[in-house]
Order: C-alpha cells, then sequence, then structure tokens
C-alpha cells in the first residue's frame, strides 16, 4: 500500500471518527432534550387538568365521571393523549380520554418514594407524578401521550447526509494534502537516485524550514559526508598499504637481483640475508598490525575479555619490548597504590592491551634522543586507574595532534625514524574497544605524554566480550 493511501486513508477514519463521535453527541442530546421537552409538557397538562378536577373534591363520590373500559369506548386505540387522576392506592377516579386501565402498580411506588415517574404504557410514554389539592387530599395524576418521532427522525437523515457529504470532502482533501505532504519526500528519493558512487560531492538540497523533512536531509547530507570520508580514507590507506609493502618488497628483489648477478663471499650472503630479514620482520609487523586492525573492526563480540593484573601486564609488555630491542630503556613506576589489592584488577584482552602498550613505549622510545620512556601506574579514590607514558621527544606540533591516530599518517618531522603509520591507529582502536580514554600532553620540545585513564571499576565487566 502506498503511503499516499495509507495517509489519506487515515486521515479518513481519523476524520469519519471525529464526527461520528459529535454527531452520535448531538443525536444523544437532541432526543434528551426532546424529552425532556416532551415530559415537562406532560406536566404542566397534568397539573392543570388536576386542578381543574380535583382541585377542590373532598371525597371520591364527588368524581360523577366514570372511568370507561376498553370495551365501552370505540375511540379506545386511538386518541393521542390522555390524562387520569388515581388514588395513591391505584384505583382510577378520572380520566380525560378512555383507555384502559392497566398501569403497572410499580409506577404507583416509584411515584410514593420519588414523587414523579416516567414509563411506557403501551405506545405511550407515560408521566406519573403526586398532587394534592386545596383541602389536602392526595391524587396520582398520570398524563400519557405518544412521542413524536419526527424531529429525531429528521436530524438523523440530516446528519447521516451531512457525514457523507463530510467523508467525501475529507477523503478528496486528503488525497491532494497527501500529494502535497509527500512532494518533498519525492524529490528527496529523485535526488538521491541521482547520485552517483564515481561524485560523493553532491549534497541534497535543504529549504530554509526547520521540520523534519529538513532535518532528514540534513542527516543524509551528514551521512554522506561520513561515506565520502570513508572512501577517502580508504583510497588513502590502499594507496599507503602499497607504498609500505612496495618499498620494502623492492628493496628485497633489488638485495637478491644484486647478489645473484655474480658469486659473492659468505659475509656479503649473511649481510644480504641479514637486511632481507629486517624488511621481511618490517612487513610482518606491518602485516600483523593490519590484521589486528581489522579484527577490531569487523567484529568485537568474538574478543574475550577477562580480569587482568595491571602491574604485571605492564610489566610482562615492557620485558616483551625490551627483549626484541635491548637498546630501549624503560622506567616503570608505581606511584600510588588502592587500599585493596582487587583494584589492581582491570577488565580486558591481555593481547590487545599488551599490543596497545608496546606500540606507545615503542614510539616513545624511538623518537626520544636518549630510547627512554617513563611508564607511570597511579590508583585514584574514585576507582580510576591511569597510566602515563612519557618521552624526551622533540614533542608534537598542536596542529597535527588531531591528526596523529590516523592510519599511515607520518608527521614530517618524523620521516628519519622507521615506522608504517599504523602503530597509533591501532592503539586508539583498542582503546574504544576497551573503553578507555586517552589524552594526549605534548609542548614541545619537551616530549609527549600519553594519559590512559580505564573506566571506572563499577563498569568493569559491561565491556563488549565479557
Amino acid at each position: 500500500m502506498q503511503i499516499r493511501f495509507r495517509l489519506t486513508l487515515q486521515f479518513i477514519l481519523i476524520a469519519a471518527g471525529i464526527l461520528l463521535g459529535a454527531f452520535f453527541y448531538i443525536h444523544f442530546q437532541f432526543k434528551l432534550n426532546l424529552q425532556d421537552e416532551y415530559y415537562d409538557s406532560l406536566k404542566s397538562k397534568a397539573l392543570l387538568i388536576a386542578e381543574m378536577v380535583a382541585g377542590k373534591k373532598s371525597d371520591e363520590q364527588e368524581f360523577k365521571i366514570e372511568a370507561p373500559t376498553e370495551l365501552t369506548s370505540p375511540l379506545a386505540a386511538d386518541y393521542p393523549e390522555n390524562i387520569s387522576i388515581y388514588t395513591p392506592q391505584g384505583k382510577r377516579l378520572y380520566s380525560f380520554n378512555p383507555a384502559p386501565d392497566n398501569i403497572n402498580k410499580r409506577a404507583f411506588q416509584d411515584v410514593e418514594n420519588y414523587g414523579e415517574c416516567r414509563f411506557d404504557h403501551g405506545k405511550f410514554s407515560a408521566l406519573a407524578i403526586e398532587y394534592k389539592n386545596k383541602t389536602g387530599d392526595e391524587y396520582v395524576v398520570v398524563a400519557e401521550s405518544v412521542f413524536d418521532q419526527v424531529h429525531v427522525d429528521n436530524l438523523t437523515q440530516i446528519l447521516i447526509l451531512v457525514f457523507l457529504i463530510s467523508i467525501t470532502l475529507v477523503a478528496v482533501g486528503g488525497w491532494f494534502f497527501a500529494r502535497q505532504a509527500l512532494a518533498p519526500v519525492s524529490r528527496i528519493m529523485n535526488e538521491v537516485d541521482a547520485l552517483l558512487p564515481t561524485d560523493m560531492s553532491h549534497r541534497l538540497e535543504t529549504s530554509n524550514q526547520h521540520d523534519e523533512l529538513s532535518r532528514l536531509v540534513i542527516t543524509f547530507n551528514k551521512l554522506l559526508d561520513r561515506i565520502q570520508q570513508v572512501f577517502r580514507i580508504q583510497k588513502m590507506f590502499l594507496s599507503n598499504i602499497s607504498h609500505e609493502l612496495k618499498n620494502p618488497l623492492n628493496v628485497i628483489v633489488s638485495q637478491v637481483e644484486v647478489m645473484l648477478q655474480k658469486e659473492r663471499s659468505k659475509e656479503e650472503y649473511q649481510a644480504t640475508l641479514a637486511s632481507v630479514l629486517f624488511d621481511v620482520k618490517e612487513l610482518n609487523e606491518v602485516a600483523d598490525k593490519l590484521m589486528q586492525m581489522a579484527r577490531i573492526s569487523a567484529d568485537d563480540s568474538t574478543i574475550r575479555f577477562q580480569s587482568l593484573r595491571i602491574d604485571e601486564l605492564i610489566w610482562q609488555t615492557k620485558e616483551t619490548l625490551l627483549k626484541n630491542h635491548p637498546e630501549y630503556t624503560i622506567q616503570f613506576d608505581v606511584l600510588s597504590l588502592p587500599e585493596e589489592e582487587q583494584h589492581l584488577f582491570v577488565h580486558g584482552n591481555e593481547q590487545l592491551l599488551k599490543t596497545a602498550l608496546i606500540n606507545l613505549m615503542e614510539n616513545g622510545c624511538k623518537f626520544s634522543p636518549d630510547k627512554k620512556v617513563r611508564v607511570s601506574l597511579s590508583f585514584s579514590r574514585e576507582d580510576l586507574t591511569t597510566i602515563k607514558i612519557a618521552d624526551n621527544g622533540p614533542g608534537i606540533p598542536s596542529e597535527e595532534l588531531p591528526m596523529i591516530f590516523n592510519a599511515f599518517y607520518r608527521s614530517p618531522g618524523t620521516s628519519s625514524v622507521k615506522g608504517s603509520g599504523i602503530g597509533l591507529s591501532l592503539v586508539v582502536s583498542i582503546l574504544k574497544l576497551h573503553h578507555i580514554d586517552l589524552e594526549v600532553e605534548s609542548k614541545p620540545p619537551v616530549g609527549t605524554t600519553f594519559v590512559l585513564r580505564f573506566p571506572d571499576r563499577k563498569s568493569t565487566g559491561q565491556l563488549t566480550g565479557s
């Protein structure tokens, strides 16, 4: 079902519901008021006849007119209305028109209890009321007549006609209203259909109105911005990864080709193999980092988390890095200890956290002239665990800080230092997965400090994969 037809149908149903509710109320109130007027009229007639007939009588014998029976009255079934006077016990004393004397005794009981009673008497709608004459005698006056339904029927016909006309107008108006309301949506759909994957610079036009459709267009344009950014990063990634892989491969190929041109000495073969091994290790390191980034980005729900003692994790990371790079110096200090040993534990993936710490420590050592970094661990009263990794390098200019975590970004001032530009990007991905806040403090040329703030221990166990 098309949206236009569905909107029109909903519009009709809403309008029909409102009209039906209003018309039923009008019909009910009109009939109720008409009945009240009818019974008020009966009451006035009943009191008038009672005053005329029984106003001064003091004895039942004074009522000379006998109440005719249904058999003796040829007009019994034809009279339009009648007024009768009864004793409180139900004995008829007088009848304006011949009528059967078959009123239910319950009507007299209701009059005695409430002073008035409305009831149906055959084809008539009747009213019974109390009456006391000037001599103090009590009577029950019953006035009955045929309730005229003509006005109610006329109103019913008018309301039905108005309802049908109104619904027809609502259907026509709703159909055009739905078309007008959906016109901007159709325009947006046409503009989206015109978008080409080869040109992601096109954006949808927004009106000056601050309505939902304008917000939809703005949101869609923001989505296009993100998609364009993803394409740009993808292109840059492919370009950079090709460069990072091609250079070592070219070096390896060149070295092998040179060695195969003629017979070489054992020392030359060993030197070439060592150089090739170094380049292969670099390629392997880049491949490992790329695989880790792909694993984290693709599906982080399969990564297992466990409780880890943070000081032991830093010691193990330090030993692993020094084993591969004996020339580095890593100073590790625990500035404060928690009151309870359980606060030394954090929730995370051991291998990934080690990878992040190794990358940060290795970067600090590479860019420090003395190949040294200082690692400090502290615990606050707010259940926060903080790790600071500080180096003695040249620092990072403020304008470059937002870009250092982009994949393959290399600062112009660090081109002399070997690296792939993947490390910090991988670190950010790992820390986001663990909900660890990362801050960078750098004031060239006094070095750079990376500050890692772990989530408070109250939220431990809420991370992905736990």
